[in-house]
């Protein structure tokens, strides 16, 4: 591969690394919404970080607090950063040399006598102490490209805090509407019980004076048992949005009736939303941008495979003092050591080297392809949402 001009100008501009250069691959994106001519529909990009802050609700304010410092979805996407940013600080250690050690040993040797020429001394001890380090150099860009893995990583792991975050406080604030919601809807429904009992009280008066037929408090009965029935199954819901709640505030299922109060009823949307444009979504979306951070590292796993196609130039070198007698061992005459260069080349296995260079790139091809569904699905939430706003 070296010896065409083609892989060795390549190797050149890419500075001096083999595999792909990475660039970020296309993504089919509209032009503008569908309904970008709903006057309540703006298409200013959104800049208000704090969104739930609209509804101007106290109780609502102090429940995206508690969920961002206790969640422990969110916190488990914290500590991912973490792993992968010390990770990242692996990876970059082997752009230095990847072996240092310091060593030392003492050794009793007892040699045999049994020999066709036994040596002069049978016994004897020997001390040594030193240091030695390997270093392959990185001629190729194998570890650059790992490193450029490891960024990749990184970064997608903070999309992912992102991505995390963002669904937590969506979730919140839904979870907290659903209990304000069916707390209105029991309350109108128990004001239609006491009505309906009134009015099957009417009807009942009336049928007994004779003034009505027994079909009016049939009725009367069947609207009172309907509305009724439905008590249940908002009591219900009621009781899971307050559990769900719960989970996303990172504390056990608990009443919540206590801490929430009465409120001010359900939270009231504002009239008009702003969206920006269907492009803004590869810059804003946590989701968007973790897929192409994603498609980022697997690019420079290819490089990483393909410098197994050529061999490995390390420089290795070694410093000991060595010794019979202990006292000796620092002296300057026991000083010894070697330093020179090496290489090793896996000149037989190119059949699974290649063929691993194929199965990183159909990894990468796989990215690509999830990147472009990600902005797909991506579009068609923000449209859904736009529907149901």
């Amino acid at each position: 591969m070296l010896a065409s001009g083609c892989g060795l100008s390549q190797w050149v501009q890419n500075g001096f690394q083999v595999g792909p250069d990475y660039h970020p691959p296309a993504a089919s994106v509209s032009e503008h919404w569908i309904d970008i001519g709903n006057e309540h529909v703006l298409p200013l990009p959104p800049d208000d970080p704090y969104w739930w802050s609209v509804f101007e609700d106290p109780i609502l304010n102090n429940l995206v607090q508690t969920a961002l410092a206790q969640n422990l979805t969110l916190r488990q996407a914290g500590s991912r950063i973490m792993q992968a940013r010390a990770s990242r600080a692996i990876t970059a250690g082997n752009l230095f040399p990847q072996v240092q050690q310091s060593f030392g040993d003492a050794t009793r040797i007892q040699e045999s006598q049994s020999v066709a020429l036994p040596p002069p001394i049978r016994a004897f001890d020997e001390w040594d102490v030193g240091f030695n380090a390997s270093w392959e150099i990185d001629v190729w860009g194998k570890f650059r490209r790992a490193l450029e893995t490891a960024d990749a990583r990184l970064e997608a792991s903070i999309y992912d805090y992102d991505a995390v975050l963002v669904s937590l406080l969506a979730e919140v604030v839904s979870a907290y509407v659903d209990i304000r919601t069916f707390e209105q809807r029991i309350q109108y429904a128990k004001q239609n019980v006491m009505v309906q009992e009134s009015s099957l009280q009417l009807s009942t008066t009336r049928f007994d004076e004779g003034k009505t037929s027994k079909v009016g408090v049939y009725l009367a009965e069947a609207n009172l048992n309907g509305t009724e029935a439905t008590l249940p199954a908002l009591e219900t819901g009621l009781r899971q949005a307050s559990n769900r709640l719960c989970t996303l505030l990172g504390i056990p299922p608990t009443d919540l009736s206590t801490w929430l109060g009465k409120g001010d009823g359900i939270p009231e949307v504002p009239a008009d939303i702003a969206v920006g444009i269907p492009a803004d979504l590869l810059r804003r979306r946590p989701d968007v941008r973790q897929a192409e951070r994603q498609v980022a590292a697997q690019s420079a796993q290819i490089g990483v495979a393909v410098s197994d196609l050529f061999p490995s130039i390390s420089l290795n070198g070694e410093v000991f003092q060595s010794s019979e007698d202990f006292g000796d061992l620092f002296n300057s005459a026991s000083a010894a050591g070697s330093i020179g260069p090496s290489f090793r080349w896996n000149i037989l296995n190119y059949g699974r080297i290649t063929n691993n260079v194929r199965l990183q790139d159909a990894r990468l091809l796989e990215l690509i392809a999830s990147y472009q569904n990600t902005v797909l699905v991506a579009s068609q939430e923000v449209e859904d949402a736009l529907i149901a706003f």
